[in-house]
């Protein structure tokens, strides 16, 4: 029997400063491709380096994860809290950025993605695109050294 997989013969660098876009149809393998980048998912063959960190050592998933911020395609799948700036704190929580600063990169990140008036709202609440936005303010406040975007566009309105 044939053996399938889920990506075969990828191989790309991307330096600092650099945008990729990676284009493709249904199932040609772009959301797998990003879950690597971030070691969500790990190589069964193969290497995936980020940032000279191997993936495949579990050692290095805390350091890739905060390297490499992922925006997934549905935000309902990022959104953790019940108060929008609540959920932007999220990720700087857990990498232990302290109190202070968090509020501040709260702020700043929601400024970015102009929903700053909405820090106080219940995220399940708003539309598609803006909890897209929320999401996006979400990796922003962590300031990864890179962001990996699943269908960005999906869910946003050309002003989005």
């Amino acid at each position: 029997e044939e053996e399938r997989y889920a990506v075969n013969g990828v191989n790309f660098e991307v330096e600092k400063g650099e945008f990729l876009v990676v284009l493709g149809h249904n199932g040609s393998g772009k959301s797998t491709i990003a879950k690597h980048i971030n070691a969500l998912l790990v190589p069964s063959e193969g290497t995936v380096i980020v940032d000279e960190l191997d993936t495949s050592d579990p050692n290095n998933l805390w350091q890739i994860r905060a390297k490499a911020g992922m925006v997934f395609q549905n935000p309902d799948n990022q959104l953790v809290a019940t108060i929008v700036e609540e959920d932007v704190a999220f990720g700087p929580e857990n990498l232990g950025v302290p109190p202070e600063e968090i509020r501040k990169r709260v702020d700043e990140s929601l400024k970015k993605v102009g929903m700053y008036e909405y820090k106080r709202h219940a995220p399940h609440l708003l539309s598609g695109g803006q909890k897209q936005r929320i999401a996006i303010a979400g990796i922003l406040a962590m300031k990864p050294q890179c962001i990996i975007f699943d269908e960005p566009t999906a869910m946003l309105d050309p002003s989005g």
